[in-house]
């Protein structure tokens, strides 16, 4: 029986399924094992042997970089004096896409790895982001020989390098391995890990109750909310609280940092995303859904100030009764979320209703 019309569509299939369907159409039910090894035989026929794919990856990442401007390719290889051959050890690569849609993007990345199964073994890293429509959009790759401080420092240089570039107050999301954890705190890095801060301020205090309210600090979007949480945990331990502040704050909570943290994939988004632009749509799907169920939130707020000339505004909130404050010359609420999500938090929704602004 011909099994690679399957094993070309469907890669990945499982040897039960590629059983059953031999017994349908032959009758006849081969061993678990005699299964496996016509897969791989077929695997290789259809895509080749595991050589001939490594020596074909230069040439498939040289097309993506010829065909795709802008698409960025690293190579990291070892060289011999005496063999005129280099010895591949690590490749990073970057659609252009990814590099010029990060920046329109949250300053957020969340990075991983993976481990290769086949006759070379090895890990995969991704760095990937979340898009306007809360979306994963893959960002940059490599294949590397193994995780440790070498191999993330060298993938997170190159992220940095490709789509970093200038932009500041980058909030990293990991597993929080040694490697990633030893990069991120070189001098002079400019990654921003809550969970890394969070873990050294563990650490020093060994207390579960400080170590839950810290994160619960750094993780609050207003400052009302951040400053109640520092007054808990002075209540625990002045020491805790001094040791937090005696850290910059810009670097470990949302509340200070100014709003700054917070081949599928490309066929698919591309024609949706000119579409959009083509209607003239503002916001992505995700963002009006949102839009809308913060209208209706608008709506309970009541306005109790209101100073036209410097557009600024204090609304009382129905749940909590609390004050927020809209400034709408600095484009920015004292919630935290406008500057943080960059599109109009329920406290701005409802003083444009109620002063029947355009927004």
């Amino acid at each position: 029986m011909e099994t690679r019309h399957l094993i070309k569509e469907q890669p990945s299939i499982i040897i039960p399924a590629l059983r059953a369907e031999i017994v349908e159409k032959l009758g006849y039910t081969p061993s678990y094992k005699k299964v496996w090894v016509g897969k791989q035989k077929s695997i290789e026929c259809v895509f080749g042997n595991w050589e001939e794919s490594y020596v074909a990856l230069p040439k498939y990442l040289g097309a993506l970089e010829k065909f795709n401007p802008g698409t960025i390719v690293e190579w990291c290889v070892s060289r011999s004096t005496d063999v005129d051959e280099v010895e591949f050890r690590r490749v990073f690569w970057a659609f252009a896409p990814s590099i010029k849609g990060f920046h329109y993007s949250r300053p957020m990345i969340s990075i991983d790895g993976t481990h290769l199964y086949g006759k070379y073994k090895g890990k995969m890293l991704i760095a990937m982001r979340v898009n306007g429509n809360n979306q994963i959009l893959p960002l940059a790759f490599a294949i590397i020989e193994n995780e440790s401080y070498d191999t993330w420092d060298w993938f997170l240089s190159h992220v940095k390098n490709h789509l970093v570039k200038d932009r500041e107050g980058i909030c990293l999301i990991s597993d929080r391995h040694g490697g990633i954890l030893k990069a991120v705190n070189e001098h002079g890095s400019q990654w921003y890990c809550l969970r890394h801060f969070i873990s050294n301020f563990y650490d020093k205090f060994r207390n579960s109750e400080l170590k839950a309210l810290a994160y619960r600090a750094g993780s609050q979007n207003q400052i009302r909310k951040f400053n109640s949480m520092m007054e808990e945990i002075r209540k625990l331990n002045l020491r805790a609280r001094e040791w937090l502040e005696s850290h910059p704050l810009n670097r470990w909570t949302l509340a200070h940092d100014g709003g700054r943290r917070m081949v599928h994939y490309f066929e698919v988004r591309r024609p949706l995303g000119s579409s959009s632009q083509a209607h003239g749509d503002a916001h992505t799907p995700h963002v009006v859904v949102e839009q809308v169920a913060l209208m209706a939130k608008a709506s309970a707020h009541s306005l109790r100030s209101f100073n036209r000339e410097k557009g600024i505004l204090e609304l009382i909130t129905q749940r909590g009764r609390n004050v927020q404050v809209v400034n709408f010359e600095q484009k920015t609420c004292t919630c935290g979320k406008w500057e943080a999500f960059k599109y109009l938090c329920s406290h701005v929704l409802s003083a444009c209703v109620k002063l029947s602004l355009n927004r």
